[in-house]
């Protein structure tokens, strides 16, 4: 319960921010408790995942980056078999 707590806390003072550090901490509380929601409803949590490419292997780590850029028809690998 104390993480929940600690991410809404962040979030609430995130918002207040935002806002010019202005308005009801109340607002701002209840509205970082459905953003948070929202996000982790829809899998956009924007915490680090526990994987971390560090904790890859080289190969897993060289997959992971090739998977996540477009693919690109200039493939400099192509040419070193």
């Amino acid at each position: 319960m104390a993480e929940w707590e600690e991410k809404v806390r962040v979030r609430a003072y995130e918002i207040w921010e935002r806002q010019g550090r202005m308005g009801n901490p109340f607002d701002h509380w209840h509205q970082a408790e459905r953003e948070i929601k929202d996000e982790e409803a829809a899998g956009t949590s924007t915490d680090r995942p526990e994987a971390t490419v560090e904790e890859a292997t080289p190969v897993e780590a060289v997959k992971a980056e090739q998977a996540a850029t477009p693919a690109s028809s200039d493939n400099k690998d192509s040419s070193s078999s």
